[in-house]
């Protein structure tokens, strides 16, 4: 396992980002640009906020690294919910937070000219100017291009961070101008401790939440502490689970019903996204038990509806319909319509 985190950086595992953060934070080689790379809920979010929030204490020092003080003017307009990747909202005159509006399908040009545009201001407090982009992978082409322009000539003191869980939808300009950090997932013995000495979870929620995160920190903590949340993905595994003894009439009816039960505010793509997600992680142990154990299985309180459905088709079946599941996560992003790249999945089964 690896060391106590120190510094109260807001990360459970990944290690190496904060010490990397840490060293060059020390030796003053600060990029102008940085790419933090993984998976959702590895705690990307939280590492940059607390990354600016330190740059930006009114108590912080070139040539050693201390933790924000939490007192200044600065850090006051910093929080604990800051760190939320879902509900991210700082009032800095010198952070900037950009990131896909709700009823948009991308970030715009317009968007980032905005942005940087208030990164070319001067420091309110004279310090750095940080900007995070939260799921950069969201940037349309001319916004990219826009970005780029302002990464190719990088001013003093302004630093971007970009989250994003895929490399290859950025363009390579951008990448070769970035430094990246890459997020991994946290084994499972490090989040299952997390959540019972740090947030004080009983041992059997502590597990099942961490089993259900697929090492995913934050993922983990929303599980245990949201109940709605927990109960919807309980409503999108049933759904599919079900498929397997339902016709294809019944199994397009349970899609509406699914859909219609999601959080109306947001858009239908994003729901899809996260149905999909939970499918992906049944037929991924549907395909572990077909060809090893339950052991692995992300959903270990559903193995025996797991462990029956496994045996209802050929081997060979499950890599198929991972594929299909992989492939409809690509069509909702292309903007296909999300209802029916669900049926798709749906009559495949």
């Amino acid at each position: 396992m690896e060391k106590p985190l120190k510094n109260k950086w807001p990360l459970v595992g990944n290690r190496q980002v904060s010490d990397f953060l840490e060293k060059s934070v020390v030796a003053g080689n600060l990029a102008s640009a940085y790419i933090f790379f993984g998976l959702k809920d590895l705690g990307k979010t939280a590492a940059a906020v607390y990354f600016a929030q330190t740059l930006l204490c009114q108590k912080h020092q070139t040539g050693v690294f201390a933790p924000p003080c939490g007192e200044c003017s600065s850090c006051s307009r910093f929080s604990s919910k800051n760190s939320d990747s879902q509900n991210l909202e700082v009032t800095h005159g010198d952070f900037h937070v950009l990131r896909k509006k709700s009823d948009k399908k991308n970030i715009s040009v317009e968007d980032v000219r905005e942005f940087i545009r208030l990164l070319s201001l001067s420091s309110f407090l004279g310090s750095y100017k940080i900007g995070l982009i939260k799921e950069a992978e969201n940037l349309s082409q001319e916004a990219a291009n826009a970005l780029l322009k302002t990464l190719e000539e990088p001013r003093l003191k302004v630093i971007i961070i970009l989250t994003v869980s895929r490399l290859d939808i950025l363009p390579k300009t951008i990448l070769s101008r970035s430094q990246i950090l890459r997020f991994a997932p946290v084994k499972f013995s490090e989040i299952h401790d997390f959540l019972m000495k740090e947030k004080n979870f009983t041992r059997d929620v502590a597990l099942n939440a961490a089993k259900l995160s697929l090492g995913r920190p934050a993922l983990a903590a929303k599980f245990a502490e949201d109940r709605d949340f927990h109960e919807n993905y309980g409503v999108s595994a049933d759904c599919f689970l079900n498929f397997f003894q339902q016709g294809i009439a019944k199994r397009f009816k349970n899609i509406d019903s699914l859909l219609a039960i999601r959080d109306s505010n947001e858009g239908q793509g994003e729901k899809v996204m996260e149905i999909i997600g939970v499918w992906r992680g049944l037929a991924r142990d549907l395909l572990l038990l077909s060809a090893v154990s339950g052991n692995l299985a992300q959903n270990y309180n559903r193995l025996s509806d797991l462990e029956k459905i496994s045996q209802s088709r050929q081997c060979f079946f499950w890599p198929k319909l991972l594929k299909k599941i992989d492939l409809a996560e690509d069509y909702v992003r292309a903007n296909v319509n999300p209802r029916l790249v669900l049926e798709g999945i749906a009559a495949d089964i």
